[in-house]
């Protein structure tokens, strides 16, 4: 039987693809084994002795800028960035974050990079603090971008930095101001509610409450809270709530103030009202509630009577309660 021919090339065509892979693995070897800056051609070129244009081009901008190879090494920096840090810039080039600012700072700085020439995406409007070892600190705002060779491999970054520190302690500044104006507001607020309800003693056990202008659902419950503990204070026994100030009490209002004379009269204390209008007393009755047992007289000089009187009274029946 005839054995089949063989399809394999020809020795010497193998030989040929041998050496070619052989110059292969040779030139990648060659390629591994060079210097970094090497490698990264378009890197050493821009920043070569012989592109001193460009480092005139970047001192001339304002803003802070700055490049770093992919090992976070700063590569350039303009006048503005080295002015900024107070270094010269000989002393930024070359170096790490970490051989220049404090840990923390050195380590958001890192961490913001890393993410930029990993993901191989600008950063914008990013804010970073900093701070040096004499203790001086601030903010500033960062764009970021990579820098890329000629396959489009990320083998750097360049940054655009303006200071912000100004503009943040403006803020904080402001930021307390408006703290320290709702702060005083809210005193102001708390000052004005207690002159608006204020519990007067005008004798032993009698006090009075002299109410002026609106009363609402707000200073109805101020005006509770100023009752219940102005009777506990003073240990009252009689408490004139004067309405002559107040130009109108609608039927929601009235109610407040008869849960208010029943609070009182719950703590061992008596209301008397008095300056009543027209329309009050009405609102009142439009309650529905009893009034049998309120003390209502013609004014404020009437009520002190009252209630001086009712004391003394009192005070002949137990001698051993009220002196």
């Amino acid at each position: 039987m005839q054995s089949e021919p063989h399809n394999e090339p020809p020795v010497d065509e193998q030989v040929a693809a041998l050496r070619r892979r052989v110059a292969e693995l040779e030139a990648e070897l060659a390629e591994a084994r060079r210097p970094r800056e090497q490698k990264h051609g378009l890197l050493a070129r821009f920043f070569s002795v012989d592109a001193s244009g460009h480092a005139a081009l970047l001192d001339a901008i304002p803003a802070m800028v700055f490049f770093k190879d992919r090992e976070h090494r700063y590569l350039a920096v303009n006048k503005a960035y080295a002015e900024h840090y107070r270094l010269s810039a000989d002393k930024i080039v070359g170096k790490r974050d970490e051989e220049i600012f404090v840990p923390e700072v050195a380590r958001s700085y890192q961490e913001n990079d890393e993410i930029i020439m990993t993901d191989g995406v600008p950063r914008l409007n990013v804010e970073l603090r900093w701070k040096l070892e004499d203790g001086s600190d601030g903010w500033t705002l960062e764009n970021n971008v990579p820098f890329r060779d000629e396959s489009g491999r990320v083998i750097g970054m360049v940054g655009v930095v303006v200071d912000m520190t100004a503009r943040k302690r403006t803020e904080e500044a402001l930021r307390q101001i408006e703290s320290d104006l709702l702060a005083s507001q809210s005193r102001l607020l708390e000052t004005i509610a207690a002159l608006s309800t204020p519990v007067l003693p005008i004798d032993d056990g009698v006090l009075v409450l002299p109410l002026v202008g609106h009363l609402d659902r707000a200073r109805c419950r101020q005006l509770m809270t100023a009752l219940l503990q102005g009777v506990e204070r003073h240990d009252a026994e009689f408490v004139i709530i004067d309405l002559t100030g107040v130009p109108l009490i609608d039927s929601d209002v009235a109610n407040h103030i008869l849960r208010a004379v029943q609070a009182v009269y719950l703590l061992g204390a008596q209301c008397v009202l008095v300056g009543m209008s027209a329309s009050t007393a009405g609102s009142l009755v439009n309650t529905g509630e009893s009034l049998d047992e309120l003390i209502l007289l013609r004014d404020l000089r009437a009520g002190v009577r009252y209630a001086i009187a009712r004391r003394k009274a009192l005070a002949r029946l137990h001698p051993m309660v009220l002196p």
